[in-house]
């Protein structure tokens, strides 16, 4: 016997005490590893196992404590039926080895380890309650002294009983606990899930109280209404603001909305929602009446929301209070046709100040165009005069070869015939008559080229349209109109270079000549030299007019162009010649440049852009 009956007892209780829930502290392999050596001491054994059935399964054979043998090998895993375990486990039979057992053909899948210490004996029993096992329990005795027996084996029997049932218990409180634990681990996930939940709740909470107050906050009506019924959904508080009605009643009655329309707008409004379709957006603008009267002009813009089926759900909306707009925008309407009212008239203005200036140029030449047409009329009416004389004299040697013809040849009255001749000089008279008709049609042409001139200059009856011209032509136009302003001051000098003819529009074109031409001559004081110039240059044309007069101050330089600007004295001058002249070349999308010295001179450049002139013209 390996214990007596008080020693049984003894160990027995100890073995309970083991197995007590308060031991559990220290988990239940420590606890399975004091059980067995627990039994191994009882057995007077050097080693021993303790098997346990665990997994999910409950199939996994596993080393759950072992006295001499590798730490490593606790946790690790018995094939089913391999060695003395398997077979005690497959035919829940308690077994007595002694010595070696290679050569047992009961254990054929027994690979004994090299250098391995062969027991003297062994004792393996199955851990059994009823029809169930939970394992297997073996010890070892390397002591000859200890040599087991069949007694042995049938009396350790009666033990592993109660150390089936620690055994099963410690299983049962480590299930337990590993239950309980999971069952707090999982009443700790609810709770943490219930805090999440109370804090998504309290967030969902406080974000739809900052989304409702940001939407109540706006100036626009925010709203959202069911398909068809158009019950309300939502409203935000701009709706009484923009209706001057309280929220509540819409919700009341979905119709109100309609019903403060304009009756015209209102059938627009009800087409719209009839042609809202999937996904579509409709954009529209109507009027409403407040109770007050008053009439406020709204855009509305609208979309369907739709379940996964594409049936709409919902329609949402946002509308805006356009009134200051729409009054902004019939102000503005109302402002830029009083701009262009203005603008009307200010162009008219102008084309009336540059017709001004225009006839205040002509006015200054006219003394000089009357003295050039006094001066062919005079010798023309002196000729004239003349003439008369003559062909008064012709007259009357007419009728006195009339008086001839009625009496008879008189030798006498011959005589005073020939008398007569010598006395008025006929042969002087006929050749004279001559040379005085000649010299008053040379007159009479000269005075219908000035007064042609100073017609086409003036635009007189001539159409102010665009046309290819030849601008030499132009500039000696405009030369003999100005002739007498420059004549007794100046020089004319021609430089003309070959040059094509300009699309243009050459009436305003001699009105910019004649400014530069006059205010030239107007720069010299006492006598000097304008030089006038053409040419090309980068695909472009040029007329230059230069002066050598006193030059143009640097203080006046970035003025000239200046309307109204004027250095000459009060009376002499509009200041519109060299900004209306300004305004002409830009017309024609070229530029007027100036150069200028003081005491040496001033250069007008007009460069206009050189265009290919058609074969035909």
């Amino acid at each position: 016997m390996l214990l007596n009956e008080t020693q049984q007892w003894d160990w027995i209780y100890n073995l309970y005490q083991l197995g007590q829930s308060d031991a559990f502290e220290e988990g239940s392999n420590q606890i399975f590893e004091k059980t067995l050596r627990h039994i191994v001491d009882g057995f007077r054994a050097e080693t021993g196992s303790l098997v346990l059935y665990q997994g999910e399964d409950g199939n996994r054979l596993t080393i759950v404590a072992a006295i001499g043998l590798p730490e490593e090998c606790i946790g690790g895993t018995i094939p089913n039926c391999s060695g003395v375990i398997g077979w005690v486990l497959a035919n829940q039979q308690a077994l007595l080895i002694k010595g070696d057992i290679s050569n047992d053909t009961r254990f054929h899948s027994y690979t004994s380890k090299p250098n391995a210490r062969i027991p003297v004996a062994s004792l393996c029993w199955p851990l059994q309650i009823g029809q169930r096992l939970i394992g297997a329990l073996s010890v070892n005795s390397f002591n000859d002294e200890s040599n087991y027996t069949g007694v042995d084996l049938d009396h350790g029997q009666k033990l592993v009983n109660p150390i089936t049932l620690v055994i099963d218990n410690i299983r049962l409180h480590a299930d337990q606990r590993k239950r309980i634990q999971q069952l707090a681990n999982t009443n700790e996930r609810y709770i943490n899930t219930n805090r999440q939940l109370v804090d998504a709740h309290k967030q969902l909470a406080e974000s739809e109280k900052r989304l409702n107050d940001i939407l109540n906050s706006l100036d626009s009506v925010v709203w959202s209404m069911e398909p068809g019924t158009m019950k309300l959904l939502y409203l935000n508080k701009a709706a009484n603001e923009v209706s001057g009605r309280p929220v509540e009643d819409f919700f009341n009655d979905p119709q109100l909305w309609l019903k403060i329309m304009d009756p015209i707008d209102r059938k627009q409004v009800e087409a719209s929602l009839a042609n809202l379709t999937t996904n579509s957006i409709q954009k529209l603008i109507y009027r409403i009446r407040r109770p007050d009267g008053e009439l406020r002009w709204l855009f509305h813009r609208m979309c369907a929301v739709c379940d996964d089926a594409g049936s709409p759900i919902r329609i949402d909306g946002i509308t805006v209070d356009i009134t200051q707009h729409k009054h902004a925008e019939d102000l503005l309407k109302q402002r830029n046709q009083e701009l262009q009212t203005a603008l009307n008239t200010i162009q008219e203005v102008q084309r009336q100040l540059v017709q001004s200036e225009k006839l205040s140029s002509i006015g200054q030449l006219a003394a000089g165009v009357a003295h050039e047409i006094n001066n062919p009329i005079g010798y023309i009416n002196s000729n004239l005069t003349s003439l008369k004389t003559y062909v008064e004299d012709l007259l009357a040697l007419v009728e006195m070869y009339e008086k001839t013809e009625i009496g008879c040849a008189d030798g006498e009255l011959l005589r005073q015939i020939q008398d007569f001749k010598q006395q008025i000089d006929l042969v002087f008279l006929k050749s004279d008559v001559l040379d005085l008709l000649n010299e008053s049609h040379e007159g009479a042409s000269r005075v219908k080229k000035i007064v042609q001139d100073l017609k086409d200059f003036s635009h007189a009856g001539g159409a102010d349209e665009w046309q290819w011209a030849n601008l030499h032509d132009c500039l000696d136009s405009t030369l003999n109109i100005v002739n007498n302003e420059i004549k007794y001051k100046a020089r004319v000098v021609k430089a003309y270079g070959d040059i094509p003819h300009a699309w243009c529009l050459p009436h305003q074109l001699n009105q910019v000549f004649m400014n530069l031409l006059v205010n030239a001559a107007h720069a010299i004081e006492n006598e000097g030299t304008i030089t006038v110039r053409t040419g090309t240059e980068n695909g472009s044309l040029w007329v230059e007019v230069s002066d050598t007069g006193q030059g143009i101050s640097p203080d006046h330089a970035n003025k000239i162009f200046d309307p109204f600007f004027t250095t000459k004295p009060v009376g002499k001058g509009t200041g519109l010649g060299l900004s209306v002249s300004y305004s002409i070349v830009k017309k024609h999308q070229g530029e007027l440049k100036v150069y200028s010295r003081i005491g040496e001179g001033t250069t007008f450049r007009v460069v206009l852009p050189k265009k290919e002139q058609p074969v035909d013209v």
